[in-house]
């Protein structure tokens, strides 16, 4: 792995709504937040393994994957970020890393090594998507991917993997065995409780374990938080491809979409929050 890792090139953090030292006290702390409930979450003093995933393709799970996983490596820990998003990547692209090897090269066996790249974050490195596959689900379902994350694990503190939405193809569900737990990312007033409740039932259904939800983009008015700021009017987060392109035939073109990357608020997975989705269940 030391011999494929490579350095990428420099990226305009506060462009790309990157948590860094520009970024709001109240944000921070939000952050801060996530990572101390995430701290307890893991298991021991083996590596900790979170798969940030959402139930539509708009949640903002890729920036909130990007942004908690730096704020683990602020505080020293050795961090990878895993894009496993094969259909259509886009932790490069928020980056700025070009398209080149990575996870699906490493698991249809057409490198050796396992290519991860170094980044301007002190602590932080990316293994991303690769070339696009045919078969995302399948290579994701290998035991080589069991072998990528042991690999892995022996090297870095926590892993954090993005993956594709749960109501639109079943990527995320195949890692239940593999992760200490799903960082469940929601986007109010975007999507509904039904879609979120099926999501929900995707996870439980294949016996994973949720460590938390994030709420992105919450109206602080309506809401009632008014002990945080806003997060402010980010605009587009870059370009991302539509999942409804999904399948054999692959567009390569991006489409804009809106960043979901306003104030959030996360929530362990504690007997309330059980206790909510029963209620969202019932509500159906």
């Amino acid at each position: 792995m030391n011999k494929m890792q490579r350095k990428a090139k420099s990226v305009n953090l506060k462009e790309f709504k990157i948590l860094n030292e520009h970024t709001s006290f109240s944000v921070r702390e939000a952050y801060s937040t996530v990572r101390t409930n995430l701290l307890f979450a893991a298991h021991g003093e083996k590596c900790g393994i979170f798969a940030v995933c959402g139930a539509s393709e708009n949640a903002g799970k890729s920036l909130t994957c990007i942004n908690v996983a730096i704020s683990f490596a602020k505080i020293g820990k050795s961090v990878l970020i895993i894009d496993s998003d094969m259909r259509h990547p886009s932790v490069n692209k928020a980056l700025r890393i070009k398209k080149n090897t990575g996870l699906s090269d490493v698991l249809a066996k057409l490198t050796k090594d396992i290519p991860v790249i170094s980044t301007d974050i002190k602590n932080l490195c990316i293994l991303p998507a690769g070339s696009i596959p045919p078969n995302p689900a399948e290579l994701l379902y290998s035991s080589r991917f069991d072998k990528v994350l042991e690999a892995c694990s022996e090297r870095f503190d926590y892993i954090f993997i993005d993956t594709p939405p749960l109501n639109l193809v079943s990527d995320a569900a195949l890692l239940s065995e593999k992760v200490d737990g799903y960082i469940f990312v929601i986007r109010a007033g975007s999507d509904n409780k039904r879609d979120v409740a099926a999501a929900v039932d995707t996870i439980r259904k294949v016996d994973g374990k949720i460590a938390g939800f994030i709420l992105n983009d919450v109206n602080e008015k309506t809401a009632g938080y008014k002990g945080y700021g806003s997060y402010g009017k980010y605009g587009k987060y870059g370009k991302y491809g539509k999942y409804g392109k999904y399948g054999s035939r692959y567009s390569s073109k991006y489409d804009n979409t809106e960043t979901a990357d306003k104030k959030f608020t996360a929530r362990e997975s504690s007997a309330s929050v059980k206790q909510e989705v029963k209620q969202q269940e019932d509500e159906k």
